[in-house]
This record gives C-alpha cells, sequence and structure tokens, in this order.
C-alpha cells in the first residue's frame, strides 16, 4: 500500500461490475454518478479496470474531475483503464480493501461476488470500526436484495442500518453534501 495515498474526506469509492460495458443503461448511470460526484469536488476512486469502474472514472474526468485506479499488480492479464489520473498499485485483493476501507464513502452500483465482496467488507467493518466509510447501495437491485439480506442473515437492528439504500445518484450526491455522520461502530465482536 502506498503510505503517500491521502485518507481525506473527499474520496469516494465506486464498485461495481467490470463486465458491464459501454451501451448499457448502468453504465452511463455509472458515467453521470462519477460526473456528479466530480462536479460537487469530490475524488473518483475505482478498481481501476474496465466496465463500471472505468465508467465512473470517465464520467468524473469529463469535468475535470480527480480520479484513482486501485489495480492489483498480480493481475497481469489485465490493463488498468486509462481514464484514471493516479494508479495507487494493490498487491492483492486485501491491500485493496485497505484502500476503500480509507475512504469517505463506498457507493455500490451493480454487480458480482467482486462487488458483494466490497460491500460485505465495509459492512462488516462499519460494526466495529468508527472510522468506517459511508456506505450506499445504489439501483433497483440493491432495493430488491437488500431486504433479502437483512432477513436471511443474522443483523442487527443498528447494523441493518449501515447501508444506506437509495433510488439515484443524486441521492448519494445530497447525503454525502449534507456531512452525514459516520456511524459509530459497536465494538468488537469477538
Amino acid at each position: 500500500m502506498n503510505d503517500t495515498a491521502p485518507t481525506g474526506n473527499r474520496l469516494v469509492t465506486v464498485v461495481g461490475s467490470a463486465q458491464i460495458e459501454e451501451g448499457d443503461p448502468r453504465w452511463d448511470g455509472a458515467f453521470d454518478l462519477g460526473r456528479s460526484l466530480a462536479d460537487a469536488g469530490w475524488t473518483v476512486v475505482t478498481g481501476g479496470y474496465r466496465g463500471l469502474m472505468a465508467a465512473a472514472a470517465r464520467g468524473a474526468k469529463s469535468v475535470g474531475g480527480d480520479t484513482v485506479g486501485l489495480p492489483i499488480s498480480s493481475w497481469t492479464d489485465l490493463a488498468p483503464d486509462e481514464s484514471h489520473d493516479e494508479l495507487w498499485w494493490c498487491e492483492n485483493f486485501a491491500s485493496r480493501a485497505a484502500y476503500i476501507l480509507s475512504t469517505r464513502a463506498v457507493v455500490v452500483l451493480d454487480g458480482g461476488v467482486g462487488t458483494l465482496s466490497e460491500l460485505a467488507i465495509v459492512w462488516s467493518t462499519a460494526q466495529t470500526e468508527d472510522s468506517a466509510p459511508l456506505l450506499f447501495l445504489v439501483g433497483e437491485v440493491w432495493h430488491r436484495l437488500y431486504p433479502i439480506l437483512i432477513g436471511t442473515l443474522l443483523v442487527s437492528a443498528d447494523d441493518a442500518h449501515v447501508p444506506v439504500v437509495v433510488s439515484t445518484n443524486d441521492d448519494v450526491v445530497r447525503q454525502l453534501e449534507t456531512n452525514t455522520p459516520r456511524r459509530k461502530g459497536s465494538g468488537p465482536r469477538g
């Protein structure tokens, strides 16, 4: 992990599928999200690769925003998307997670197992750590999955409120700009 990487209030991580390509409405939504975040002065952090990650970064770049990619150095068969101003190379998935957890918020878009694992890492960290990022789940898929997760997993009422499920990108930016306080973690659970 790069020890010089900033850990400020103006970094927002956007996670989502690498499989969704330009021309898909979800790609357009990620582009719009990146643009809206950059317009509001946020640096957009992504995994650094294609799909919704690239869409969010390109959206930020379209309005002159700052972008950071978090590619994994051992993934030699993948090239980072060129839309990132900086690449903070990660040794593995765990070091990428550390970067993600250092940002102010994590916005979860449509995705697969990787996206779900990033969501789970942030959510579980928020259960116990006061410094965990805010967590936003954007879109119809999360409106459907969130009640299933809450109803099926062993999740306390307090922890059920960690993710904020929203319908639109504007909802994310609006909540970030109102300086929603971070939720206080309930401490170690062993």
